[in-house]
């Protein structure tokens, strides 16, 4: 089976193979964005050079009550989300929340894949419906914190995943949207690593062979204190083969917890790429040695952005069919691909910038071309719609910079 390749890390049970999945973060408008780390840094404390203000305070700690919650208030904190576009019509089920702070936000998992932020709604276990606003993401994991419009809900109990031991006994909550109360599995999981502290690892028990799977549904531990939240099951950029019972990676309540940060939703990973896939292969040095994940993440996000403000005039799009992602897929023998290919998929569209900074066009997703044969133009193509091509610009800035940051054929 032919794979894209990329930078990415899923954590799960049983071995997946996929398509890259690459979280990157992207500068909203079209001035350049530097992040220069050499070492991981918190989320909230990035260094962009970019009118995006970079808060430098500590995102603060999700309210933690005195006595641990029996089982009945987990579920009482736990509330269905559901979502719709701006134009106000069915809502669907998208994911189960939780509500944090002093109880007027609420943390979930959002599939950014092809919905753009639009109207969300929380719908509470004792059948309470709360309208909510999305007020910041990471677009690396699709953690979203929703602010309700009015009233609140019962916070959970916190804590932080570096605290488990290894194997440590957890329980996993899960709900559909028919279901009258969410229902438990048990699974084992273990601390963050200190390559990727967004995520941690977690497995079902020997002899146990199917888990629930609800994004966003809530990992605890025997006290019932809140671990982190289920992320997303599968993509439609992506092929994600495994075991039945497979869990999704598990984001840590900590990671997810800066997006209480106030400042959150100015960082530049509020609207950096959600998922991309591509048929590059990765520097081999990369997520080795002394270099992290938030490392390698920063690398690409600089180099992704200086591309996007660097566009000519537009070229055809002829030779595309309407639908992208069928032109994706079908680089899958890479040894045939004309040239390099990287597709990424944003929460919020993205401006599309000519060098003196005028705005050519907004973008939902872009597929990002260069090294392509018979003297052809470097190019990006983009849509506003998912996968939906829309037009294409040539790339008119240094292409190298892609070639050093990823190892290409």
């Amino acid at each position: 089976m032919n794979i894209f390749w990329g930078k990415f890390k899923l954590k799960h049970i049983g071995i997946i193979m996929a398509a890259s999945l690459l979280f990157t973060t992207m500068a909203v408008g079209c001035g350049k964005i530097a992040i220069t780390t050499t070492t991981a840094l918190p989320a909230s404390t990035v260094s962009a050079t970019t009118s995006i203000t970079t808060p430098t305070s500590v995102a603060p700690s999700i309210t933690i009550t005195t006595s641990l919650p029996t089982i009945n208030t987990i579920k009482d904190s736990l509330a269905q989300v559901w979502i719709g576009d701006d134009s106000g019509g069915t809502k669907t089920f998208e994911a189960l929340g939780v509500a944090v702070g002093d109880g007027t936000t609420v943390l979930t998992v959002i599939d950014y894949e092809d919905f753009t932020p639009g109207e969300a709604e929380v719908r509470t276990q004792d059948n309470k419906t709360f309208s909510a606003t999305i007020q910041s993401i990471d677009a690396r994991t699709g953690a979203t914190l929703l602010k309700l419009d009015s009233g609140s809900l019962p916070p959970v109990v916190t804590r932080d995943p570096a605290t488990l031991t290894t194997n440590e006994q957890l329980t996993l909550w899960a709900q559909n949207n028919s279901a009258q109360t969410p229902t438990s599995t048990v699974i084992e999981g273990s601390p963050p690593s200190d390559y990727d502290p967004l995520t941690f690892a977690v497995h079902l028990p020997d002899g146990v062979y199917g888990g629930g799977v609800t994004q966003g549904g809530t990992v605890t531990d025997q006290n019932g204190n809140i671990l982190g939240l289920e992320g997303v099951y599968n993509y439609r950029l992506m092929i994600i083969l495994g075991p039945i019972g497979r869990i999704p990676p598990i984001i840590s309540i900590t990671s997810a917890a800066e997006l209480l940060n106030p400042n959150a939703n100015q960082q530049p990973w509020d609207n950096g790429p959600f998922l991309s896939n591509s048929n590059i292969r990765p520097r081999e040095d990369a997520g080795n040695g002394g270099e992290s994940y938030i490392d390698y993440y920063n690398l690409e996000t600089n180099t992704i952005s200086r591309i996007l403000i660097e566009l000519g005039g537009p070229l055809p799009i002829s030779d595309l069919p309407p639908d992208f992602l069928s032109y994706t897929w079908s680089w899958g023998n890479i040894s045939g691909a004309d040239g390099c290919l990287l597709t990424a998929v944003f929460p919020k569209p993205v401006n599309l910038c000519s060098a003196d900074g005028t705005v050519l066009a907004q973008a939902k997703w872009v597929g990002i071309q260069w090294d392509r044969s018979n003297g052809q133009l470097s190019r990006v193509v983009y849509g506003s719609a998912a996968y939906t091509v829309a037009g294409s610009f040539a790339i008119t800035g240094d292409t190298g910079i892609l070639d050093s940051t990823f190892q290409t054929y």
